[in-house]
């Protein structure tokens, strides 16, 4: 990367990246990757507060990453000073070609945001340009995004910046069927086919931490059965997954109350996955009132 003359603003730190570039080159989406890195990211934080955020003693310890775009014309010229004077500081300018940005503003039936009244989307991408020259002129890194998509886009970043990206977290939530769907779930396993324990007046009140409640589910052959289908398909699909670029995967497992059946699922998934993968596991709807 480019190096700077000696900093003057001390309080800018080694662990701090910009991130910038013209409107819908992928800026908003380079934060998001640098988030799932661990980064603390700021959107659009104005020039004049950048110096107080980075000496902040409670972010001392945190990568920062911050984004910045042509809101603040004005006070370009204080902010590339900043730039000149830190060679700390970790520049990068995402743009694409024009076509490109015209066609992604078009898709998506939007304008530049600070296309004037009338102006149309090209000439006001080239104007935009224009004033991120100075910026794009001081950037460590130049990504041309236009044939990238948002998992090469990721690797471009990670390799460049050298971090690895956050441990891959499986999240297990139980819920109930009469509250409604988890619209957080990428999949979801249904156990309504499994004998009710709701049914026995005994473990009606209690929830699938119960051991008897357990006992109840697990003697159904059908279960174990169940249970090692579905630890051998996450196991196998989850690498592809991580390869996309996801953090996260949650999958949710159903029964009627979310109660009983889908929180013994849960929890014998959960001992499946243990080890080879972060797992966390979330109850949904066992507080609900019983009836």
């Amino acid at each position: 990367m480019k190096k700077r003359r000696a900093a003057r603003f001390p309080s800018v730190r080694e662990n701090t990246v910009i991130i910038t570039g013209v409107s819908g080159a992928g800026k908003t989406l380079a934060l998001k990757f640098l988030q799932d890195a661990g980064y603390f990211c700021i959107d659009n934080l104005p020039v004049g507060m950048m110096d107080q955020c980075f000496s902040d003693q409670a972010l001392a310890s945190k990568r920062i990453a911050v984004g910045v775009d042509i809101r603040e014309k004005e006070h370009f010229d204080l902010f590339i000073k900043l730039l000149e004077k830190n060679k700390s500081l970790k520049v990068i300018f995402l743009e694409s070609r024009m076509d490109v940005l015209v066609r992604r503003f078009m898709e998506n039936r939007r304008k530049p945001p600070f296309a004037s009244a009338g102006q149309s989307i090209l000439s006001a991408l080239e104007d935009e340009l224009k004033c991120l020259a100075p910026l794009r002129a001081e950037a460590d890194l130049i990504i041309d995004t236009s044939d990238l998509n948002p998992w090469q886009l990721k690797n471009a970043i990670k390799g460049k910046l050298g971090f690895s990206a956050g441990a891959f977290t499986l999240i297990l939530m139980s819920f109930g069927y009469k509250y409604g769907l988890p619209p957080e779930a990428d999949m979801i396993y249904d156990l309504r086919y499994l004998p009710n324990p709701n049914y026995d007046p005994r473990l009606r009140s209690l929830t699938g931490r119960s051991a008897r409640v357990a006992s109840f589910v697990r003697k159904d052959p059908l279960y174990s059965q169940s249970l090692n289908s579905a630890a051998r398909f996450l196991k196998l699909i989850i690498p592809a997954y991580k390869k996309t670029g996801k953090a996260f995967l949650t999958i949710g497992t159903g029964c009627t109350g979310g109660r009983h059946r889908s929180v013994v699922f849960a929890g014998d998934l959960k001992k499946k996955l243990d080890g080879k993968y972060e797992v966390k596991i979330f109850h949904r709807d066992t507080g609900q009132r019983i009836w």
